[in-house]
């Protein structure tokens, strides 16, 4: 059997991707046979959640193991300082090589290359256009240099460039992106998500062959855009799920009564209720398509490894950044709430030497915690922080105590600037809105948090301990909002 002192890695993230959208965690419909079989491999963690919610920050706390506040990028567009440790160049130094596919949208100072990855550079968020987008809706605006990789990809195997069949948006003046699903012409082979499988696949090959001579190891990590909307998705994926089937979410009678304004806000910028649940399970039944057609290309990936003969002597880790709404408490994507749907994330660790494969960990765990988690994988010596511990031993399968009693959440801003931080332990969660009232939820009780029992007297003991375990989160990752905090929690 290949060695796994110093296994091979390969890193499977999507974007804004439902921990209950996998078969593997419940769910009753979407179908996502792949992943479901990576996770009878190896461990499924129940309880794993990101340190922030918006895209680059959380993907910047996975590279550097350190929450927003540290790693240079609390909101969307940050810089990670030169000089911070992180995955590429820690990995690297321990002689490993690095191959990058996809979405990258962790520095927009440097690009995948610029640390030393191998691979296409798509800077800033990046997500390749389709024909049909109106130009003012495409993603790809957001950066002022533009990349030719997917024309290439399409020319080379040569397919035409997919167009919009038809479109759908919501009823926002402004019509964001986001709220946008449409049908794609062609086939998933025309996809860029397609594209991101194909270049994992050559690195795979590229490196395995050189792990076999050399002995060399290596960290693949390969980044989808999707699930993230807007859902272009061909067919059979865009009609894969009838609408008429889905169910409301529970949390869809949310009323915002004794709720942070933000939250009805943030609702209204979006303007998807309009038409009730029958037009929300219009998205979401496309949303569920976008994660089929993701799971099939991950499937080809990991079949990929199998037929190189590398899954023998390959840690092969999937997640995301974050979750999303999607229609739950009526809303979309991430934002100023710390509503489960949008933090709690699906984690799934393969390791060759697992113990218990096909087993589920139920300890505390955040996105951060891969940076140690793989460096101590490669025997690198992760630095001392207390922003992130080592699960590798939960990896291994091993029912072991991470020692984490809570986590700790911190959101800075996105669309809309109104910072928060929660606590979050088996039975409780204390949301702090620094700019608006404070949210206390009992998560077994009412596991769709709709009744905001913060000045609930009965609950007045388990919020002052919340409040206090709150602060030591604070105070231990030396978070700035602590001076704020001390000033008015207890007129709070």
């Amino acid at each position: 059997m290949p060695s796994t002192d110093r296994p091979n890695i390969l890193l499977i993230l999507t974007d804004q991707h439902r921990w209950d959208t996998l078969g593997c965690y419940g769910a009753p419909t979407c179908r996502t046979p792949n992943l479901d079989t990576l996770a009878s491999r190896g461990v499924r963690f129940d309880a794993a959640y990101c340190p922030t919610s918006p895209c680059s920050p959380s993907r910047a706390a996975l590279f550097t193991g350190l929450y927003p506040h540290k790693n240079g990028v609390p909101t969307n567009g940050g810089i990670v300082p030169p000089g911070t440790p992180n995955l590429a160049e820690s990995l690297a130094g321990a002689g490993y090589n690095l191959g990058y596919a996809g979405k990258w949208h962790v520095d927009d100072a440097r690009v995948p290359s610029e640390y030393g990855f191998a691979g296409k550079d798509f800077p800033g968020y990046g997500q390749p256009t389709v024909a049909g987008i109106p130009e003012g809706l495409r993603y790809g605006r957001r950066t002022n240099r533009p990349t030719p990789h997917y024309g290439d990809y399409l020319r080379e195997h040569g397919y035409e460039h997919p167009r919009v069949l038809e479109a759908h948006y919501g009823d926002n003046p402004g019509k964001q992106d986001q709220e946008m699903y449409a049908l794609q012409s062609g086939t998933i082979d025309q996809t860029f998500e397609a594209m991101v499988a194909a270049e994992t696949i050559d690195h795979l090959r590229c490196f395995a062959a050189e792990r076999r001579e050399s002995g060399k190891p290596f960290f693949v990590w390969a980044n989808f855009w999707g699930p993230h909307t807007p859902c272009l998705v061909p067919e059979p994926y865009y009609s894969m799920y009838n609408p008429a089937d889905i169910p409301p979410e529970p949390s869809y009678a949310e009323t915002w009564a004794d709720k942070p304004r933000v939250h009805a806000l943030y609702e209204r910028f979006w303007s998807l209720s309009g038409n009730g649940w029958a037009g929300w399970r219009e998205l979401v039944a496309r949303y569920w398509g976008y994660i089929t057609m993701l799971d099939d290309l991950v499937g080809r990936i990991l079949a990929e490894l199998r037929a190189l003969g590398m899954e023998e002597n390959t840690l092969v880790v999937f997640s995301t950044d974050h979750g999303d709404q999607m229609g739950a408490h009526r809303m979309i994507e991430k934002g100023p709430f710390a509503y489960e749907e949008s933090w709690r994330l699906p984690l799934i660790a393969a390791h060759p030497a697992c113990e218990r494969p096909g087993s589920s960990c139920d300890e505390f765990v955040l996105l951060n915690d891969l940076f140690p988690t793989f460096l101590e994988a490669a025997g690198v010596t992760p630095p001392e922080v207390p922003d992130n511990r080592s699960i590798l031993p939960q990896v291994l399968g091993r029912d072991e105590p991470t020692g984490r009693d809570s986590v700790y959440g911190a959101f800075y801003a996105h669309l809309f600037p109104a910072p928060l931080r929660f606590v979050r332990t088996k039975r409780h969660k204390l949301v702090f809105n620094q700019v608006d009232m404070g949210e206390l939820y009992d998560v077994v009780d009412d596991p769709w948090e709709l009744h905001n029992r913060f000045n609930d007297p009965a609950m007045a003991e388990v919020k002052a301990q919340l409040m206090e375990r709150l602060r030591e989160h604070m105070e231990t990752l030396e978070d700035p909002i602590l001076p704020s905090f001390d000033r008015i929690r207890h007129v709070y």
